[in-house]
């Protein structure tokens, strides 16, 4: 996968769980 592609995976899946999204939020 691309990582704009598991970018927008992970906030997707945050955003689906009630999550603030923050685009500089560092992927662990």
């Amino acid at each position: 996968m691309k990582t704009a592609e598991i970018r927008s995976t992970f906030l997707e899946f945050f955003h689906e769980k009630g999550h603030t999204i923050v685009p500089s939020a560092t992927l662990v």
